[in-house]
């Protein structure tokens, strides 16, 4: 397992599934300088397969036995068009350009710590790979290893980021324009009180759990479902970090819950000087939720749990006779039979009336195939992953704990996956230290470079879209029969996703802008949507000061695409943008703070995510005075004042 090395180079990663391998149509961004630079004054240019100017190629080969760049030491898959093969997108990641002498990123203490101190995890980038950087990523041990490392990060002048398992879209961790910032995760962390590693405790109706907050949700539940408890709100996947969850605003699909950090009552925390401290009040732990890592290190946190007797994991789905907000409605309400008061579904009384929900779903997750609707898209199908409980579920023996669960969880975090960056690990290791392990989608090896002929494109995209349909609903039952939890994804691929919550009346208007753009795709040589779209609701309560939106039901509306049926970055992010802007602008969304959304055009024609002018809006001025008055008290020095928060904090340009 190797990460980045001692030259400040670092191994890039082609996004790899278990039967699908997609050349990607996308050049990653690594925020660095430009491609050639001189040497020492040498003559000797380098170039974009020489790496050091000593006039021999150290990349442009591809390692089919690893289905990975060969030489990932120097090497990473950054497609140029027109690329025509895998191994002419090999190109030399360069992390130790002089500009960077004297800097975090260049520095040796940080690329190769003690290994009995903290694992070096090579430069930071998140999940989809659509930011890479050359901050070095660290993983500590325990307690005093971080320490030392904010202590070292003091002295030394620089800024600490908190990681997470990387699926945060953007800069909230880091984008990689500070060279004096790193990065820490708590995916090697265990901590030296047992009683903050997992503690079950509390009276029956008012249980809790204390947990490592570098754990994933898996973790937490391989402890707490054999025992009938769960966390009201969840993930359709498990592969995120508990800490990461709570910092940011992480949702599931339950009709009568909210974001998932609602439920925390109790936190452990480090603050900059490297003491720690319980938070157990409310009016500070509003400020810790959804905190993007500003305050301070979670290294533990307390979860209010619900017991559930039963859990009935099932799947509805239906091919609609035609697409309008009526039939919209009808399937959510009756085929899904959401628990959603009749009072917030739009419409008349007459239309109402024809809705006959038995409301005993308590979660749902909703996907929308719009590609494969049809040549005028008129009937597209949908799927709902849903789940009921207690009194509402069957009595059917699988809707209880299965058999030999604990070594049913067991097995899942014993399986063995390959990681594009740092080769072979566990399940378990693979989630904690880097996110989620991959998923096949469509069951063929496909290399897709070059195909810019319509039909070949739409033919793929459609595969990809109805593919992920269809392993739906078995995913579903191997996970009921194991474990029963609630989660079905023990995997998934790395997709590009934004998400926005609206309010449900405005719901079919904010789908039907998806279509229409998947629709108009369909004829595009640029790009091609390759995904269902996909949306939940949930019920959002007062509980953070960094909060996106007023308490009260709200839709998800969210967009989900491959980044490899685009010709280039500006193609898929123009139809992003799109959408964004009607969702924002029409309908009054509000982002999903850790995906992809602030899409702004410049005026030489460039799209980038994250716009400053749009981040300063996000929060009121009451809400940023709040919340900074609290941080500059926790963190005086501004140790953790660094990445995507400052715009969000900060003044409107």
């Amino acid at each position: 397992m190797d990460g980045c090395h001692n030259d400040g180079t670092c191994p890039g990663r082609i996004v790899q599934t278990d039967h699908v391998m997609l050349q990607s149509g996308v050049k990653k961004n690594f925020g660095t300088s430009e491609s050639l630079e001189l040497i020492d004054g040498n003559s000797t240019a380098l170039t974009d397969y020489d790496c050091n100017g000593d006039g021999v190629d150290d990349c442009g080969v591809w390692d089919w036995s690893k289905s990975m760049c060969a030489n990932r030491v120097h090497c990473a898959h950054q497609y140029e068009f027109p690329d025509l093969t895998l191994a002419k997108s090999c190109r030399c990641i360069r992390c130790n350009l002089p500009e960077y002498q004297g800097t975090a990123f260049h520095d040796s203490n940080l690329r190769s710590p003690h290994p009995t101190q903290a694992l070096a995890w090579g430069t930071f980038r998140n999940w989809e790979e659509h930011m890479l950087t050359c901050a070095q990523w660290l993983q500590p041990k325990d307690e005093g290893s971080i320490r030392d490392l904010l202590a070292y990060a003091r002295g030394k002048g620089y800024k600490v980021r908190i990681g997470g398992t990387a699926h945060s879209a953007g800069g909230l961790i880091t984008d990689g324009k500070d060279a004096n910032t790193f990065v820490i995760s708590l995916g090697e962390f265990t901590s030296t009180d047992p009683y903050w590693q997992f503690h079950f405790h509390g009276e029956s109706g008012a249980r809790r759990a204390t947990v490592n907050a570098g754990w994933t949700q898996l973790h937490l539940f391989k402890q707490t479902r054999p025992r009938g408890y769960f966390v009201p709100a969840q993930t359709a996947g498990y592969f995120f970090s508990l800490g990461g969850i709570v910092a940011n605003s992480v949702h599931g699909g339950a009709y009568n819950a909210g974001f998932i950090n609602e439920y925390v009552t109790k936190l452990r925390v480090m603050d900059y000087s490297g003491a720690i401290r319980i938070i157990d009040q409310e009016a500070e732990l509003r400020h810790w939720r959804c905190s993007f890592g500003l305050l301070g290190i979670i290294l533990g946190i307390e979860f209010k749990l619900e017991h559930r007797q039963k859990l009935e994991m099932y799947s509805v789905k239906r091919t609609l006779e035609t697409w309008n907000e009526n039939e919209f409605w009808k399937f959510i309400m009756d085929d899904a039979e959401a628990n959603i008061p009749l009072s917030s579904v739009p419409g008349d009384q007459e239309s109402k009336a024809n809705l006959h929900s038995s409301q005993k779903s308590c979660n749902g997750e909703y996907f929308v195939d719009f590609l494969n609707s049809g040549k005028s898209g008129a009937t597209p199908t949908m799927f709902s992953f849903s789940q009921k409980m207690n009194e509402n579920a069957s009595d059917a023996p699988e809707n209880g704990i299965p058999e030999n669960i604990e070594d049913n969880y067991q097995s899942i975090m014993d399986q063995k996956v390959t990681d594009g960056w740092h080769g072979e690990m566990t399940w378990s290791e693979a989630a904690r230290r880097d996110g989620a392990p991959p998923i096949a989608i469509g069951g063929v090896q496909l290399d897709i470079n070059g195909m810019l002929d319509k039909f070949k494109w739409l033919g793929l995209a459609r595969m990809m879209t109805g593919s992920a349909l269809m392993q739906m609903p078995s995913m579903i039952r191997e996970q009921r029969n194991k474990v029963n939890d609630g989660f079905f994804l023990t995997r998934s691929p790395a997709a590009l996703a934004g998400a926005f919550f609206v309010k449900p009346d405005k719901a079919f208007a904010a789908m039907n802008k998806v279509r229409d753009q998947v629709l108009n795709s369909r004829s595009s040589k640029k790009f091609v949507w390759n995904l269902p779209g996909e949306f939940r609701f949930i019920r959002v309560a007062d509980k953070a000061t960094l909060q996106p939106m007023e308490p009260g039901l709200w839709f998800n509306a969210q967009m989900i695409s491959f980044s490899d049926l685009a010709e280039n970055d500006h193609a898929w992010r123009k139809e992003f943008k799109a959408v964004e802007d009607y969702w924002v602008q029409e309908l009054g969304a509000r982002p999903h703070m850790g995906k992809l959304w602030g899409m702004e055009e410049f005026p030489n024609g460039d799209i980038e995510p994250f716009s400053h002018a749009y981040a300063c809006t996000i929060y009121s001025q009451a809400a940023k005075d709040t919340f900074n008055a609290y941080r500059e008290a926790w963190d005086p020095q501004g140790l953790f004042f660094a990445g995507l928060g400052q715009q969000l904090l900060g003044p409107c340009p």
